[in-house]
């Protein structure tokens, strides 16, 4: 098994993560969240996704308390909301895929502890993306670093390259593709139409999710929507374009017909 901290010693040898505030970090990690959750529960409503919320596991009798921005359980459905997940309620099943998106006061336990611990539970997928962070270098934005289990052995899989901005179609190219028996989708970092103002105005990142079959980018709710509208008018003007042509041929019939008659009197 592979663990990777050489870049995130803990101060303390038995720090654990701070309990929130209950408030999101900033806006860009608020956006990225509720960006993630919509792609992901619009798109595979078979699967249940978890946001922001306590995921407790038990491992050789200690009780684990980890907090993922974003959990993807494939397969599996509850019938209702929940407040925080306890794997010993659900046969102790632990995530497809967890995600963390690195701030200025969590990322040394994300890259770190919580790091280690998805490697004991075996979560196949624990992926760690910076949209936003301007520092320290290691995990500037934008910093994509996934860790995925293949066999009993974790690969890691890292890009900092863009693979579209906001609006445009992604290149295949600048994907990353784990899993493709277990996931439905590659990964892949796009830049946003908004920027990020702290000390300075820096871009900001999007961690899109491609189609594997289609090679598209998986929408949000409202982006179908507005999919949906712009084909229902570009249908709309479609079939108005061809009323329009077989009125004009409908009149210029009738008026051929007209000018035989009068010929003929």
């Amino acid at each position: 098994m592979f663990l990777d901290t050489r870049q995130t010693k803990q101060d303390d040898k038995n720090s654990r993560p701070k309990p929130r505030l209950g408030r999101r970090e900033s806006e860009p990690h608020s956006d990225e969240i509720n960006y993630l959750y919509d792609v992901l529960s619009s798109n595979f409503p078979k699967d249940r996704v978890l946001w922001d919320l306590h995921h407790y596991f038990t491992i050789a009798g200690e009780l684990i308390d980890i907090v993922f921005d974003i959990s993807y359980f494939k397969d599996f459905q509850l019938p209702f909301r929940i407040s925080s997940y306890n794997a010993q309620k659900y046969g102790n099943r632990v995530p497809t895929m967890a995600i963390n998106i690195l701030s200025a006061s969590t990322f040394k336990n994300d890259l770190g502890i919580i790091l280690e611990q998805c490697q004991r539970l075996k979560i196949p997928v624990y992926v760690m993306f910076s949209d936003h962070l301007q520092a320290p270098s290691y995990v500037k934005a934008p910093m994509l670093k996934i860790y995925y289990l293949e066999g009993n052995q974790y690969h890691t899989a890292e890009t900092r390259d863009i693979c579209c901005r906001e609006g445009e179609e992604p290149a295949p190219s600048k994907l990353i593709d784990v899993l493709p028996d277990v996931l439905p989708f590659k990964f892949g970092i796009m830049e946003r139409n908004e920027r990020y103002l702290k000390d300075t105005v820096s871009p900001l990142y999007f961690l899109a999710l491609v189609d594997r079959v289609t090679g598209k980018l998986l929408l949000t709710r409202r982006q179908k929507a507005e999919k949906r509208a712009d084909e229902e008018k570009r249908r709309a003007d479609e079939e108005k374009r061809r009323a329009d042509e077989l009125q004009k041929k409908l009149e210029m019939l009738e008026k051929g017909q007209w000018s035989d008659k009068q010929q003929t009197r």
